[in-house]
């Protein structure tokens, strides 16, 4: 964690060292849930080893939307900065190690510059994701979607079941497969 701190962050080594040492480590087994639906999430966790999906649940459906890859920083974002009910749920997708940070202890870290740095630009890194996925959403194809997901995690065909996927991309199942067998006869 450390180096990702350093290198994606541009801190000094013994910065990264007191931010990363302010995280616990914590064990999560397939299908437990590290943001539960309805409650304010007051953690942000940094995946070491695992996968996560975080799903945004409506009153009629629910959507897959988005998946949080190993050295990824994972929360529900909205519901840690208003402190409002989260309407997500992020759950292990396999067993998964995870550092994680109370919404307290990274209170009693602001008193120094760099962590102030850090949430500016995790803030300007999620804004970007956000607005590249809506981007996406409206001016790309499902398959063109598809094949971005797999540029991101080469192996995600293997981790993500089909429905899974489908969901995210807002597809059924079946053009799932249309696009994989596509994609696997060279077209």
């Amino acid at each position: 964690m450390k180096k990702f701190l350093t290198n994606t962050f541009n801190i000094s080594e013994s910065n990264a060292k007191l931010f990363s040492d302010s995280f616990e480590r914590i064990s999560l087994n397939k299908g437990e849930k590290f943001v539960t639906y309805g409650k304010v999430n007051n953690k942000v966790g940094f995946v070491e080893k695992g996968l996560l999906k975080c799903t945004l649940i409506g009153s009629k459906r629910s959507v897959v939307d988005g998946f949080i890859f190993e050295n990824q920083f994972v929360a529900n974002y909205y519901s840690f900065l208003r402190q409002e009910k989260s309407n997500k749920e992020i759950v292990c997708l396999k067993d998964s190690v995870l550092k994680i940070i109370t919404r307290n202890k990274l209170e009693e870290l602001s008193e120094y510059p760099f962590i102030e740095s850090i949430a500016r630009q995790v803030s300007e890194q999620l804004f970007i994701s956000t607005s590249k996925k809506l981007e996406d959403i409206r001016l790309l194809n499902a398959e063109e979607r598809y094949l971005q997901l797999v540029k991101i995690n080469k192996n995600i065909t293997n981790e993500i079941p089909q429905y899974e996927i489908a969901s995210f991309l807002n597809v059924s199942p079946e053009t799932v497969s249309r696009i994989r067998k596509k994609i696997a006869l060279g077209y």
